[in-house]
């Protein structure tokens, strides 16, 4: 028997795979970091790209808004902010002129507990802080339209400062190819009229996009609202395989992004022999697998892998359970799972039902199991969705039901662009 361990909330599932099965890890080499990351995030911000360093661009009487992650994003958020406190302090601006603005994108606002936890108790504290709603028309405002045509609706507070900075993350994403940079804007802060448009065909990619950034509509139409809100600088983390934020990069929001994005691609692209019959994935446990609307980011990946028919076991805690009402009532609702895709090409984007639409698009690739002790076997049931409450229990489920030849496993897989050498069956 040979052993697998993949992240699950806050712990671990293993499970014994027989020895007569292919089994093929996907766990790419990296080197270990030994610069602190103090040490990076000071050289990124003295050594920006396109822009003076950010106490060169600050005057004291700027208004600032940070534009910060929220719950969903991890990342060295608490890092980031000092660095910028400290330089806006340096530049003689007052607490009192700086606003944190949580980008949410569709999702729920963070709890007070949440959101000092990315801030960091102090910063809390100290500085005022909001969480964009997209759903809030009063609290938008259009800012012009994109080169195709897009209205551009953000919050207005963005609009409302001198002096607009943005935070975040890098790493591979099904939707644009990559997180960061423009994305801190849209969806970060964007209206829901924006996100309609965006988050729907034909902007919105039907298979996952993973790695495929440029000439991808769904990033470049991001790009452009992003230059729109006219951000001053960015700060942003770039984070590996494993999770190790190995770098970061700062200044102009498309520049340094581009800078980022070619370090991520590097070190994210994994070339994988052979299709999977059986796909174990997780998506890198807390907070990636808060809810099942976010763990879907594994299935993505595990879906440009799979032979045909095959099986996805999705590890995940799901601590949050569904995490969206729209993305579950449209799971359970439509009667079948082509329905799901049908009405989501009919209707659009709408908060939460664009998840429906990757789980069904999955669905039509094949099985799709979900390990949790979070959310019943029968709610997942009702949702199209099989349930175990293991993955020893899942991976039985899967070997019962088909032969399989190859099981390919992902510990980490929302930061993994897969380049499968075996060519997908017609």
């Amino acid at each position: 028997m040979q052993t697998i361990r993949l992240p699950y909330g806050d712990g671990f599932q293993t499970a014994s795979i027989p020895d007569h099965l292919q089994l093929q890890i996907i766990d790419p080499p990296v080197n270990h970091v030994e610069t602190p990351l103090e040490t990076m995030l000071e050289a990124a911000m003295d050594h920006p790209f396109g822009t003076p360093p950010l106490d060169e661009i600050a005057v004291p009487e700027d208004t600032v808004v940070i534009v910060m992650n929220d719950h969903t994003r991890p990342g060295p958020n608490r890092l980031i902010l000092d660095a910028i406190m400290r330089r806006l302090e340096q530049a003689g601006i007052p607490d009192s002129h700086i606003t944190v603005l949580f980008a949410t994108g569709s999702h729920r606002a963070p709890t007070k507990e949440e959101a000092a936890r990315i801030m960091g108790e102090t910063y809390f504290k100290r500085l005022k802080s909001a969480a964009h709603d997209c759903r809030d028309e009063a609290a938008m405002i259009c800012i012009g339209s994109t080169s195709g045509g897009v209205p551009v609706y953000v919050n207005r507070l963005i609009t409302e400062c001198s002096l607009l900075i943005t935070t975040g993350l890098i790493a591979p994403i099904h939707t644009a190819g990559y997180s960061g940079g423009r994305k801190s804007i849209l969806p970060g802060v964007a209206g829901l009229k924006t996100l309609h448009i965006h988050h729907s065909f034909p902007v919105y990619q039907y298979e996952p996009a993973m790695g495929f950034i440029y000439g991808n509509p769904f990033h470049e139409i991001a790009l452009d609202a992003a230059k729109k809100a006219n951000v001053r600088f960015m700060v942003n983390a770039v984070q590996d395989p494993h999770k190790q934020f190995f770098n970061f990069v700062a200044g102009d929001l498309e520049q340094a992004h581009a800078a980022g994005v070619a370090m991520c691609k590097e070190v994210s692209e994994v070339h994988i022999p052979l299709r999977g019959d059986i796909i174990i994935a997780s998506p890198g446990g807390f907070p990636r697998d808060i809810d099942l609307y976010q763990s879907q980011k594994a299935l993505s990946v595990a879906e440009m892998m799979g032979t045909r028919d095959c099986t996805f076991i999705i590890v995940a805690e799901c601590r949050d359970g569904f995490g969206e009402a729209t993305f579950r009532s449209w799971m359970v609702q439509c009667p079948t799972v082509q329905s799901i895709i049908d009405r989501y090409a009919e209707e659009g984007f709408n908060v939460g039902n664009n998840k429906a639409f990757n789980y069904a698009r999955a669905l039509k690739k094949g099985r799709v199991i979900i390990v949790t002790d979070k959310i019943s076997a029968k709610e997942l049931a009702d949702a199209k969705l099989e349930s175990a409450s293991s993955l020893q229990e899942a991976l039985e489920m899967s070997l019962a039901a088909r032969q399989a030849r190859v099981v390919t496993v992902m510990a980490q897989a929302a930061n993994i662009i897969p380049i499968v050498d075996q060519p997908a069956a017609d």
